[in-house]
Order: structure tokens, then sequence, then C-alpha cells
């Protein structure tokens, strides 16, 4: 292949993962701590991001209630976790686990 025409494909992907709905969160590698002090679009947005991510799910309207769940699971966890070291993407993967998203 030549370079151009990955160039080309890098660029396309690019576009694509850009043109996708909704906001991107930025809480992807944040700690617990970082979670509480955040406002609720970037919550959301992150959970959107990470239930999209490890369920590889596409659809906006299969994402929207699955990341509100994992959201508030996240969030009760964050108000409960005393260290607040604790990983955001840890959590929400544990809390995937715990409302049964995540396929055995």
């Amino acid at each position: 292949m030549r370079p151009c025409h990955l160039l080309a494909i890098v660029l396309l992907i690019s576009a694509t993962v850009q043109a996708r709905q909704g906001p991107v969160g930025d809480l992807h590698r944040a700690s617990l701590r970082e979670w509480n002090q955040a406002g609720e679009a970037n919550q959301f947005a992150t959970a959107s991001d990470l239930v999209e991510r490890i369920l590889n799910l596409h659809d906006p309207i299969a994402i929207r209630p699955k990341a509100r769940q994992v959201q508030a699971c996240i969030s009760r966890v964050a108000g409960n976790f005393q260290q607040g070291h604790q990983a955001v993407a840890d959590t929400a993967v544990a809390c995937m686990a715990e409302l049964g998203l995540l396929s055995r």
C-alpha cells in the first residue's frame, strides 16, 4: 500500500471518529476524585465513550440508557470510596459487570 493511501485511510478513520454523535468525555484516565469534581455532562460523555468501547456498541440509542446506568453506578461508588485514587475506567468495568452488561 502506498503511503498516500495509508494517510487517506488514517484521515478517513479520524474524521469518522470525530463525526460521531454526542460529546466526548475526558475522564477516561481520571480518578474517582476527579470524577466527583467533574460536571454531569462530562461524566455522561465519558460513561458513553466507555460503554461504546467496552460493549462494542455503535448506536447512540442503545448506548444512552446503559451509559446513564454506568454513570450512576460510578457516581455511587465514587461517593462511597474513601481513597478516591481508583481509576474511572476500572470502576466502569466493575459497574458494567454489576449491572449485568458484560457478556460471559
